[in-house]
């Protein structure tokens, strides 16, 4: 992988897991994260209007709810567990039900760099689920989960749908849709949506930073190597938390993302 390539991805490391150390610290992560993926997506609405997902207008509520669960999910698990616990099962979890998946319901044969990595990220949830129990965080635990399961299936969703549409006015529409979805459901009232307006729009611009520079590497790499080297990221979280959780908390970051990086090379 050229140099260039790796220190775009660990820049866009950097960036995701500051916004989402920065979300955490946040009075309200729940309505927060919505009003960025409002901000974001009303920013990209013209591309919506030039060019309306209607090829795959099925394919985009099936996202929209997908990116819902997602988002309202991991606003949940910041609010009620420590990012220590809550990060590292969101993104390890992901990973984990591709690799599972593709061995048991497509019947693929894992390679042995696979089947290492699916023991190794396993052991490293397990390790931070383990930490979440005895800190009494369960409901982030499941949240975290939830947001992991939500990512595998817009990620699906979104791979076979780009291929038939404009990726920004698709975008757009989901983004929207599923913040109004979350919004709907939560009720958050006005005020606490006013007072998330701008932290929400700060944490979208980090948010579409970090995934342009993942856009940039995947032009010039491997999408197996530059989704393995982002993972780096679930330790740079951890370790910007600061929350003192002990070895426990960052030896299951590291086996997280290890794991995580040997089932997505």
């Amino acid at each position: 992988m050229p140099l260039e390539v790796v220190l775009l991805v660990l820049v866009s490391s950097v960036i995701h897991a500051g916004w989402n150390a920065r979300l955490h610290r946040m009075e309200n992560p729940e309505v927060v994260i919505v009003m960025a993926y409002l901000c974001v997506g009303v920013v990209l609405l013209p591309a919506a209007v030039v060019d309306p997902p209607v090829e795959v207008l099925g394919w985009t509520f099936a996202s929209t709810a997908a990116q819902a669960v997602y988002v309202g999910c991991l606003g949940s698990a910041y609010r009620d567990g420590r990012l220590s616990v809550a990060y590292p099962i969101a993104r390890g979890t992901a990973p984990l039900l591709v690799g599972l998946g593709g061995w048991w319901l497509l019947g693929e044969t894992p390679s042995a760099a696979t089947s290492i990595g699916l023991v190794v990220l396993t052991v490293g949830l397990l390790l931070v689920a383990g930490l979440g129990a005895r800190l009494r965080e369960g409901r982030a635990i499941a949240m975290a989960l939830f947001t992991g399961l939500g990512t595998v299936a817009y990620s699906l969703i979104d791979a076979r749908s780009v291929d038939l549409t404009g990726v920004l006015g698709y975008l757009s529409v989901i983004m929207v849709l599923s913040s109004l979805v979350v919004l709907a459901v939560r009720r958050p009232g006005a005020e606490r949506i006013r007072a998330s307006l701008w932290p929400g729009a700060l944490i979208g611009v980090r948010q579409g930073s970090a995934y342009a520079l993942i856009l940039l590497a995947f032009q010039q790499a491997q999408a197996g190597q530059v989704a393995g080297l982002r993972q780096v990221s679930v330790v740079i979280g951890v370790l910007l938390a600061r929350e003192a959780l002990g070895p426990r908390a960052l030896g299951g970051a590291l086996a997280v993302a290890v794991g995580a990086a040997l089932v997505v090379w």
